[in-house]
């Protein structure tokens, strides 16, 4: 039950940030000419893409909501935990692999609210849906995801307590009000490869996959000093066009 309602809050964290974003990306822009589609359902490592007035993607965007912050960080990647950002070198890999195959910028947006995590949201589940789910992660049956978000859109969409709908409600008030950044998928490569010993801590601990199983080999990145506010991103775009925005991106300025 504690893994199962974990799991349930983390995914609808998740979800609650990428609505977010399409909010924000719609009010901002306030235009036509580069319109945003839900990819999601592709079940893939993009949320949305960004097409043009022809209907042809531009660049894509992947959404990253973070609440638990590095509490060693100073210590081990020298930056503020407050400032820190973790990111999966492979994913990092993965767009830059993709960007380059598909000649398409990637850019990751990211958005997070301290100490708002999976294990707090999670409380928010009323006790039979989170029954229900971990009914679904302790049996063998196939497309486990696939109903954990079913349950995500079910508690977001259909009608829910008072209490409930106050607690999604303000859980959604502080993603959207929160600060969120953006940086390309070239600018976090070239960052991991000027600053792979000092950003990327397991890469000097001895035998780090024995004894931290199950852990992801993650670049750090300082959101002030690394990454570039949404809004001005967003201004970028409105005023450069998309010509200048991806000069940007491609000289991993962005």
């Amino acid at each position: 039950m504690t893994k199962a309602r974990a799991t349930l809050g983390q995914l609808l964290l998740g979800v609650i940030a990428e609505r977010a974003f399409e909010e924000i990306y719609k009010t901002t822009m306030g235009t036509s000419e580069l319109r945003l589609e839900d990819f999601r359902d592709s079940r893939n490592e993009t949320d949305y893409r960004v097409l043009n007035g022809k209907g042809l993607p531009v660049f894509r965007i992947n959404i990253k909501f973070h609440g638990t912050q590095f509490r060693n960080a100073i210590a081990l990647v020298g930056l503020d935990p407050a400032d820190c950002f973790a990111l999966a070198t492979y994913k990092i890999y993965q767009a830059l692999q993709k960007q380059d195959k598909e000649v398409l910028p990637y850019i990751f947006a990211i958005v997070g609210v301290a100490d708002l995590t999976g294990v707090l949201v999670g409380e928010a589940f009323p006790e039979e849906l989170v029954h229900l789910n971990s009914l679904i992660l302790g049996s063998k049956v196939s497309g486990k995801r696939d109903v954990e978000d079913r349950i995500v859109l079910y508690l977001l969409d259909q009608p829910q307590s008072e209490s409930v709908r106050a607690t999604v409600g303000e859980f959604t008030r502080r993603i959207r009000e929160a600060e969120w950044r953006v940086i390309s998928a070239r600018k976090a490569d070239d960052l991991l490869r000027k600053k792979l010993f000092d950003r990327v801590y397991a890469v000097r601990v001895r035998a780090f996959a024995r004894n931290y199983r199950n852990a992801e080999l993650d670049m750090h990145f300082s959101l002030k000093g690394d990454l570039t506010r949404l809004e001005e991103f967003l201004d970028l775009l409105k005023t450069r066009g998309l010509h200048g925005l991806t000069a940007h991106l491609e000289r991993g300025l962005v």
